[in-house]
């Protein structure tokens, strides 16, 4: 499918990096887009990057000279990779991508503001374009979301226990905790923090934690049945990780293709990432346990 021609758009981040510029170290999503912004007018060919890009050697390259992450060729590919988000909460550095999944032919980088950096084809540059002039069909986030907060219980009520979810980029691995010092630590130590995934009650049914010392792989689950054969597996169970209650359900998912070190399970209370997992190929294992709430924080 041809790419429709589209004069190349004013960029208008120029209005706001003067905020940018003020703090005292750049987000990763804002590394990204300033890395990118270096190769506009950069003519569409196959030579060796910098030289000219294609749609997908521009992503490859900014990615690698942004953040040292080594992402692949081909647009089929880095479709599969991270995680899908909705089209009206993009973030900084999240890939737009144009056709069907699984037959993808366009790919660009996200700058904000409604905006994209990408490689159209043979004739013409790298440009700033503009998502009304010609809108993507759906995101992928590869990047970690943090959200800039430090983990916290502001907010925290009698008999309720926060549960953080963190999640560490370089290993593709999501984290879950309900004791705050543990994900503190963890951002401290690199791990993005993603808020408080849900609220648990401080009685209730048991959700025992497991930890695979041969990949760093945590899983967590209400069957005791489980959790004493992953045990005869080689597993460690690592006590109560906090208690099942409430109305509201905590979803679990399978990921078949997950790498030896990447995370074959997630936990999530929002439909929207169960339902985008699903689609991505990850399989539901149905309700993992109750919460009582979501937290506001």
């Amino acid at each position: 499918m041809s790419i429709p021609y589209l004069e190349s758009e004013e960029d208008v981040s120029r209005f706001y990096e003067s905020q940018i510029r003020s703090r005292a170290a750049l987000s990763d999503g804002e590394k990204l887009v300033s890395e990118a912004k270096k190769y506009i007018g950069t003519p569409y060919g196959y030579a060796e990057p910098p030289q000219q890009f294609t749609c997908d050697r521009l992503i490859k390259y900014v990615y690698k000279q942004a953040l040292n992450i080594d992402l692949p060729g081909v647009t089929t590919n880095q479709e599969k990779l991270g995680t899908e988000v909705p089209l009206n909460n993009l973030q900084l550095g999240d890939l737009l991508f144009w056709g069907n999944r699984g037959a993808t032919y366009h790919v660009a980088l996200y700058i904000g503001n409604g905006q994209y950096i990408d490689a159209p084809q043979p004739g013409q540059s790298v440009r700033f374009q503009s998502i009304k002039n010609w809108s993507p069909n759906f995101a992928r986030r590869i990047i970690a979301t943090d959200n800039g907060k430090e983990p916290n219980n502001n907010g925290q009520k009698a008999g309720e226990q926060y549960i953080h979810r963190l999640y560490n980029m370089s290993a593709g691995q999501h984290h879950y905790t309900g004791v705050l010092f543990e994900a503190q630590s963890l951002k401290k130590s690199g791990w993005s923090y993603e808020g408080v995934g849900w609220v648990a009650p401080t009685s209730g049914g048991n959700v025992y934690r497991l930890y695979n010392p041969n990949n760093g792989r945590h899983l967590y689950t209400t069957s005791s049945y489980e959790r004493d054969s992953l045990v005869d597996a080689g597993w460690k169970a690592e006590g109560i990780s906090w208690h099942s209650g409430g109305t509201m359900p905590v979803y679990r998912l399978y990921n078949p293709k997950a790498k030896e070190s990447e995370d074959s399970h997630t936990y999530t209370m929002n439909t929207y990432e169960r339902d985008n997992l699903i689609k991505a190929g990850w399989q539901s294992n149905g309700v993992a346990w109750h919460a009582l709430r979501i937290a506001n924080n």
